[in-house]
């Protein structure tokens, strides 16, 4: 293999690497945000959904009847009764923005079925501080509906947890695929944000520091050794720009 060719492989390899260092900064500074939700599929456990509680187990069901993702949801079949399904309590900051999302299936007949999030004023989820909801629409929805909304943490707010419940309710309704997580504006908007210019620093730093690699490796074999610095300078950027997109949509949509 050609000398330069070489180079070019270098330079496309290295585009992934700064990718994957970016994916990596990103997840130790809290650039990209996870769902705060834990077992957002209610697929784990043994004999109910870990990381979920139900407030009245004759009225709820982990079921395999239905599900969007994997083999189970969350079910709530009550006659004019009340009962909730409660995630574990997650730390938030206050006066931040947090998508709420949950996807349904079933029938709601009367009174109201609801998604949640309760906001805490402590860490432990010991002291209720405010509640914003999203009513769940009456009739019978035979496909998976996304039922979602952006709240703002309440001031003074620590924690929070996702509640799907049903209050003085008459239906049956399944859940699945629940979120709570702060809204992502990339890689579906490329404007100049901290995130994008904190990603385009890091491959900066890891091109520079990259030439010197290539620099004693190749510096002997190419005629030019001053144009090694510019030498597949758009495949590096290229790379690095579809690899980071790909790799940031594929991990904000699964965490």
């Amino acid at each position: 293999m050609k000398p330069l060719t070489k180079i070019y492989w270098s330079r496309f390899a290295l585009g992934i690497t700064a990718a994957l260092i970016c994916i990596g900064y990103g997840f130790a500074t809290g650039f990209i945000y996870t769902n705060l939700v834990l077992n957002r599929s209610v697929e784990d456990g043994e004999t109910a959904p870990q990381y979920w509680s139900s407030s009245n187990q004759t009225l709820t069901e982990w079921s395999t009847n239905y599900a969007r993702t994997g083999t189970r949801s969350l079910r709530i079949n009550v006659a004019n009764s009340s009962a909730e399904w409660i995630g574990t309590v997650k730390e938030v900051q206050e006066k931040y923005t947090y998508h709420l999302l949950g996807f349904f299936k079933g029938e709601v007949v009367s009174d109201e079925f609801f998604l949640a999030i309760r906001w805490f004023s402590d860490t432990e989820g010991h002291d209720l501080l405010a509640q914003d909801k999203i009513p769940i629409p009456l009739g019978n929805q035979s496909r998976w509906t996304p039922i979602e909304k952006e709240f703002p943490a309440p001031q003074g707010t620590k924690s929070c947890t996702i509640v799907f419940g049903a209050t003085n309710a008459t239906g049956d309704l399944y859940g699945d695929d629940f979120e709570i997580k702060q809204p992502e504006t990339l890689p579906q908007s490329l404007g100049l944000s901290s995130k994008l210019l904190t990603g385009i620093s890091l491959a900066i730093v890891v091109y520079i520091l990259s030439y010197y690699v290539i620099k004693i490796k190749f510096i002997h074999v190419v005629e030019k050794p001053r144009k090694l610095f510019t030498t597949g300078i758009g495949i590096y950027f290229l790379t690095w720009l579809v690899s980071w997109i790909l790799f940031y949509t594929l991990i904000s949509t699964v965490l």
